[in-house]
């Protein structure tokens, strides 16, 4: 079995999946569409990637491209991050790199410490860091290991976010834990119309029959201006009579789409 993950090596996706699958075969992928067209290509492959942040919510093309193809979560696996910051001379530091998520969840260290830089977004933080390691006036976001094996000063550690926490996922077109008892499922709804209440009409039946909500979030559907689809996460099992009713009484108003178990 081979694991892909995003790259190159070093990313915290990388960690998270070495931590998931220690002694398989890590292949790495250079942004997250080329991750999913290879694992719907290898339907037997899995697939190690972020899906939701503590600070910063959740990821949100990981989402679209679930929602967009065959591949769906069948584990997560919860990685605490920490980012560090680093740069061939700090002091002459212009612009900083690293992934969108990791400026983000470290902006307040930015904000006092390089409130003036550029931020120039990277597909990982392990790309950042090579970015870096051959221009002075950038600094990298990454993990201390990365900033180091990349001849970068480590002028700060542990500049995240309080409790900075990244849920990953186990993505693949095989279940392979199909046998398994998992307690939570992620769904997307697509209205098929718009009309006053249609989310209470949504909700209601998790109500109705005592199950929680974990997660709601809308995001554009992509058909239209306006019109979204409704992702959740909610504590069941779909052999379970009740979330069967639940289902079954969405899928009057929605088109359910079930995009893992975990």
């Amino acid at each position: 079995m081979k694991v892909h993950t995003l790259g190159p090596a070093g990313t915290f996706s990388h960690e998270a999946a070495e931590k998931i699958f220690p002694g398989e075969q890590i292949v790495f992928a250079p942004n997250f569409d080329a991750l999913f067209d290879a694992l719907e290509k290898h339907p037997k492959d899995v697939g190690v990637v972020p899906i939701e942040n503590s600070l910063h919510g959740s990821i949100d093309e990981i989402l679209d491209l679930l929602y967009e193809s065959k591949v769906r979560i069948v584990r997560t696996e919860d990685l605490a991050i920490k980012h560090a910051f680093g740069a061939l001379d700090p002091k002459n530091v212009r612009k900083v790199s690293s992934h969108t998520q990791a400026l983000r969840q470290c902006r307040k260290w930015l904000k006092a410490h390089y409130p003036d830089a550029e931020h120039l977004p990277a597909t990982s933080t392990a790309a950042a860091a090579l970015l870096a390691s051959n221009d002075p006036t950038i600094g990298a976001i990454a993990s201390a290991n990365v900033l180091r094996s990349n001849g970068l000063t480590v002028q700060s550690e542990d500049i995240e976010g309080d409790g900075n926490t990244t849920r990953f996922a186990v993505v693949s077109v095989t279940d392979l834990y199909a046998n398994e008892k998992r307690m939570h499922m992620t769904i997307v709804l697509n209205p098929t119309g718009d009309r006053p209440g249609l989310l209470h009409a949504l909700l209601t039946p998790f109500k109705v029959y005592d199950i929680s909500l974990t997660r709601i979030e809308s995001r554009p559907s992509g058909q239209r201006f306006g019109h979204y689809v409704f992702y959740l996460d909610f504590l069941g099992s779909p052999d379970q009579e009740r979330t069967k009713k639940v289902l079954e009484e969405l899928s009057e108003h929605a088109e359910v789409t079930v995009l893992g178990q975990w």
